[in-house]
């Protein structure tokens, strides 16, 4: 898929309201990021999931599609790549909970602010341990996964990652150790992205500020919130 092919909706205000897929005719609600990272010889991996744009005020389900995917081997190739795709990713999402992990996120950053480019922001995924365990993300992510690709209920089509298809026949049926999961980069950030925004659903926004909790580089100082930029031009259709 031509990534490029994919453009940013604003609103009146500036604040980004939705993306618009020009090569399959698709409209996004959102654009969430999943990043597994390289370890111990093991590729990183980084795969883009959109949930399609529906009618907020009934309640059909939401669908989500498989974007893009890309392996790497080295961190700053994986992060360089999530930098160039931020004007299409809402939300990146990952686990930083490990100095393997979250030193080489503070290096880039600070590579970034010297060269005045982006730096990038990773959430820590939801669900996991005060270690960095994310064995109860990948349980709910697993069985989340079953129930929404059964035949007549299908809401996520993943025809766009095919690596990301070739490595979920690999995860068996039933409970699954976490470290099968990490062995395969592809489903560990498939489950970080589509873990969290199962976790996390869009929903109309609320006309009140609404104060986000982020994760962001433990050796930057961290904003205490970030508001929430709201938009309200899809109850215009």
């Amino acid at each position: 898929m031509d990534i490029t092919k994919i453009k940013a909706r604003f609103d009146g205000m500036g604040a980004r309201s939705g993306y618009t897929d020009l090569e399959n005719g698709r409209d996004y609600l959102r654009i969430c990021g999943g990043v597994a990272w390289p370890f111990n010889g093991r590729p990183g991996f980084v795969v883009l999931i959109g949930e399609a744009f529906r009618d907020l005020r009934y309640h059909d389900p939401p669908v989500f599609y498989g974007i893009a995917e890309s392996r790497y081997r080295i961190d700053e190739d994986m992060l360089s790549k999530c930098v160039e795709l931020a004007s299409i990713v809402d939300t990146w999402y990952s686990n930083t909970t490990r100095q393997a992990q979250y030193i080489p996120l503070h290096q880039f950053n600070q590579r970034q602010v010297e060269k005045n480019l982006r730096r990038i922001q990773l959430i820590n995924v939801p669900m996991l341990s005060e270690d960095g365990d994310a064995a109860q993300l990948f349980s709910y992510a697993d069985s989340e996964l079953d129930k929404r690709t059964l035949g007549g209920r299908k809401t996520i089509f993943l025809a766009g990652c095919p690596q990301v298809q070739a490595a979920l026949q690999k995860v068996p049926e039933g409970p699954t150790r976490p470290e099968l999961i990490l062995g395969l980069p592809e489903v560990t950030a498939l489950y970080y992205a589509l873990g969290a925004m199962f976790c996390f659903p869009f929903t109309i926004p609320s006309r009140e500020p609404t104060v986000l909790q982020t994760d962001y580089d433990i050796f930057q100082e961290r904003p205490a919130h970030n508001a929430l930029k709201i938009d309200y031009s899809y109850l215009e259709d």
